[in-house]
C-alpha cells in the first residue's frame, strides 16, 4: 500500500543511493542545518517546531547527477511516530511517493501541496481520503521555499509516518516554522531577520481560520521595525492587500497597532511623519502612510 511505501523510501530501506550518512561538508557545529549549509548551494531550512518528536537521525543523500547532496534530518522513531524532513535542490529521491493531496496551505508565502497516504486499492477509503487521514495513515507536504541571499531556492519535503503520524495541522505547522540557518540576511534589533520569510511567517501565524496568505509584495526595515504589504484572501470575497507593521523582539517580529505606533497624522499634513510616531522616517512613508 501507497503508506507503506511512503516509510520504506524515509528509511532509505531499499535504496542504497538513500541510505542516511553523515555529510561531508559537516563542520561539527552541533546543528545538522547549519553543517549540511556550509557544502551547499541552496538556502537550507530548519524548523523550530517538530510536531513533538525529538531528533534521532540526520545525514544526508547523494545524487547521482552530481547536484548538492540532500538534508535529511529525521524525528522519532516509526515504532511510534516518526517526521522526515527533505531537503536539496533538487531533491534526488522520492522520499514520500505518491498520496491523494488533500490540501494546498500556503507555506511562507508560497503554495504548497499535502498528501495523505491513503490506500488507493481501497476505493472507499481513497474517495473519502481527508485531512483527518494523515494522523491515522501518515502524509507529506511538498513546498519550493525561497531563496536566501546569494544561495538558491530550496524544494522541501516533509514525511509523516510510523505507529502514531502526526496530523494534518503538525506538518503545516511545521513547514510554516521553517527558517533559513544562513545568515546573509541583515539582522534587525537584536536575532531577528529581515526577510520575506520571517515576514511571512508571522503574518499567516496570525490568520484567522479560512484566511490565507498569497504573497508578501513587499517588506523593509530599520531600527527595530519592519513592514510587509501583502495580498491576504479567503474563502469568499475578493482578495486584499494590506499593510502591517511589526516591531522586532528577540529574534520574533511582533504585530502592532498602526494607529497607536504610526503617530498623531495631522489632517492638514498627512504625508508628514507625526513626532510621536515610534516607527523610524526611513520606513514611515510606505509603513504608515499607505491603505
Amino acid at each position: 500500500m501507497r503508506r507503506v511505501l511512503a516509510f520504506a523510501c524515509v528509511a532509505g530501506i531499499g535504496f542504497a543511493s538513500l541510505t542516511l550518512a553523515p555529510s561531508a561538508s559537516a563542520m561539527g557545529s552541533g546543528n545538522p542545518y547549519e553543517d549540511m549549509q556550509v557544502g551547499v548551494t541552496y538556502t537550507v531550512y530548519q524548523p523550530s517546531y517538530s510536531g513533538g518528536l525529538k531528533q534521532t537521525s540526520t545525514g544526508n543523500t547523494g545524487c547521482l547527477d552530481g547536484s548538492d547532496e540532500n538534508t535529511v534530518v529525521l524525528y522519532g522513531k516509526a515504532a511510534k511516530g516518526q517526521l522526515a524532513v527533505w531537503e536539496g535542490n533538487p531533491i534526488c529521491a522520492d522520499p514520500d511517493g505518491t498520496g491523494k493531496v488533500i490540501g494546498r496551505p500556503s507555506i511562507l508565502g508560497q503554495k504548497a501541496m499535502v498528501f495523505a497516504f491513503c490506500d488507493p486499492a481501497d476505493k472507499k477509503e481513497w474517495k473519502n481520503c481527508s485531512t483527518a487521514d494523515v494522523a491515522r495513515y501518515g502524509g507529506s507536504l511538498e513546498v519550493k521555499l525561497p531563496a536566501s541571499g546569494s544561495l538558491r531556492a530550496t524544494s522541501v519535503t516533509l514525511v509523516t509516518s510510523g505507529k502514531h503520524p502526526i496530523s494534518y495541522d503538525q506538518l503545516v505547522k511545521v513547514a510554516r516554522s521553517m527558517k533559513p540557518v544562513a545568515g546573509s540576511s541583515p539582522v534587525v534589533g537584536g536575532m531577528v531577520r529581515c526577510t520575506q520569510n520571517e515576514f511571512a511567517n508571522t503574518i499567516e501565524g496570525g490568520l484567522s481560520a479560512g484566511m490565507r496568505l498569497d504573497s508578501v509584495n513587499a517588506f523593509g526595515c530599520a531600527d527595530g521595525w519592519g513592514y510587509a504589504v501583502a495580498t491576504i484572501s479567503g474563502a469568499s470575497g475578493p482578495a486584499v492587500v494590506v499593510t502591517d507593521v511589526f516591531e522586532a523582539e528577540g529574534q520574533f517580529w511582533i504585530p502592532k497597532d498602526r494607529a497607536q505606533v504610526c503617530g498623531t497624522i495631522s489632517p492638514s499634513a498627512p504625508g508628514t511623519r507625526p513626532a510621536d510616531s515610534q516607527v523610524p522616517a526611513a520606513i514611515w512613508a510606505t509603513a504608515c502612510n499607505t491603505n
